[in-house]
């Protein structure tokens, strides 16, 4: 993995001497859509049953995480040109998910962060696209708002590993999380999170349980977790 990132940073920087990617990366993307420009075989996200919502999210202080079927990752990324990303690093969950189909999505979704590759992003508002074709000719499609979804119930939503020590994921399916909130024993609000909902830092938190409450529109649910 190392040499194919090495390669592929050599490759874009001796033909591109710019390093400012394009604003509009640094937000969240959903998947709809990979397929290999050999075969040109489309596996639209939508299609997938049980249903999942896989994203990835880019920060401007070039780290990135997001979720896949049923595990969380992360890690760090590099532009040797404006329009090339590198995934330098990169870290996941050892879930094991309950559906073949899901398992074997992971292995193609997450192939993507084993290197890179060239992105084109068009479209504005809610309604951008991001394209990204890997040196191999692998190609995975991304939105910036969530695929319609006829199975939106909040209460699929999934929290883990619990118990957790510094890192807990979460998992809201199709279902779009406005706000979450977590309470200790006492009922003391001690966390208020209003974007980026897919990992949540506990690391500071003191051993114990805790009530963790998630804003949809008019729902809210509720999930308790451990904090080891």
């Amino acid at each position: 993995m190392k040499y194919l990132v090495t390669l592929i940073s050599i490759i874009y920087s001796i033909n591109c001497s710019s390093q400012t990617p394009n604003p509009d990366l640094f937000q969240t993307w959903y998947l709809y859509d990979y397929y290999s420009t050999d075969d040109n075989i489309h596996h639209p996200i939508s299609a997938i049953a049980p249903p999942i919502s896989p994203r990835v999210t880019f920060s401007q202080t070039s780290n990135y995480n997001g979720i896949g079927a049923c595990n969380g990752f992360g890690g760090t990324l590099s532009f040797p040109s404006n329009d090339v990303l590198v995934f330098d690093s990169f870290a996941g969950t050892l879930v094991l998910c309950g559906s073949t189909e899901h398992i074997s999505f992971e292995g193609s979704f997450f192939s993507l962060f084993q290197s890179g590759g060239q992105y084109y992003i068009s479209g504005t508002g809610n309604n951008m696209s991001l394209v990204i074709s890997t040196p191999i000719f692998n190609n995975y499609v991304f939105g910036n708002s969530q695929l319609n979804s006829s199975n939106f119930d909040l209460k699929q939503t999934k929290i883990y590993p619990n118990p957790a020590h510094s890192k807990l994921f979460v998992d809201s399916e199709n279902n779009l999380i406005d706000k979450i909130e977590i309470f200790n024993s006492l009922g003391q609000t001690i966390k208020t999170i209003n974007a980026d909902f897919d990992v949540i830092n506990i690391t500071d938190f003191g051993s114990g349980i805790y009530l963790m409450k998630l804003y949809s529109e008019e729902r809210t649910v509720e999930k308790k977790f451990i904090k080891i």
